[in-house]
């Protein structure tokens, strides 16, 4: 019942985007639909769930959502490698980001090579942001509570809501780097579009800190 209501609804959304789609080139425009999250840790079982999904909503702004883990990543390679564009969500580290843009990367070259067109395949890698101090904040709190000396306690709240956009400003080199080069340059001759990073999770957690704390400091 569920997927019946999601896909039309999907539809419907990609359509009222679709303007948006055409007047960017298929830059912007898109809808999201994610894959179930039981299949999180099954790599046939997302492709073959995305798949169907591509084609039961059959708008070229879809984008099919799929999770960064283990067992996600062989599967967004294969899927941006068949021509599907792939939001692939729940990205925390920057070591999985950079697996992430690896690959799109693969995927994009596949795809190439077998005689597809680039400039079809959007992706975006939403890295989550705020959760990150969520986490580190609580681990904050517990070692300023057992500090004993004044100097310590006040360089460690200092750190308080910094390290997520810490995170980030290091995943943003990444992206810099990893499109960029011999390697990008040869896929975007073809029309290729670069993986956009998207920043996810950008609501603040603490009431303590402005609730645009993470999209002034990003956009800074």
């Amino acid at each position: 019942l569920f997927e019946h209501l999601a896909v039309v609804d999907i539809q419907h959304a990609a359509d009222v985007l679709r303007p948006v789609y055409d007047h960017s080139h298929g830059g912007d425009g898109f809808v999201s639909l994610e894959v179930s999250p039981y299949l999180a840790m099954d790599t046939k079982g997302t492709i073959v769930e995305a798949e169907r999904l591509w084609k039961d909503v059959h708008r070229k702004n879809l984008m099919v959502k799929v999770p960064a883990t283990p067992e996600g990543l062989p599967a967004i390679e294969y899927l941006i490698g068949e021509g599907i564009s792939i939001n692939i969500t729940l990205l925390f580290s920057q070591e999985v980001y950079r697996q992430v843009a690896e690959a799109y990367l693969k995927g994009l070259e596949k795809y190439v090579a077998k005689g597809g067109d680039p400039s079809h395949v959007a992706s975006v890698a939403s890295f989550f942001v705020s959760r990150i101090d969520s986490a580190v904040d609580k681990q904050l709190d517990e070692k300023i509570a057992r500090a004993n000396d004044p100097l310590e306690k006040e360089r460690l709240a200092a750190l308080k809501g910094k390290v997520a956009i810490a995170n980030a400003k290091l995943a943003y080199q990444d992206y810099k780097r990893l499109f960029s080069g011999a390697r990008w340059d040869k896929l975007a001759k073809k029309g290729a579009k670069p993986q956009r990073l998207l920043w996810a999770s950008t609501g603040t957690k603490n009431k303590d800190y402005s609730d645009v704390l993470y999209v002034e400091e990003l956009i800074g």
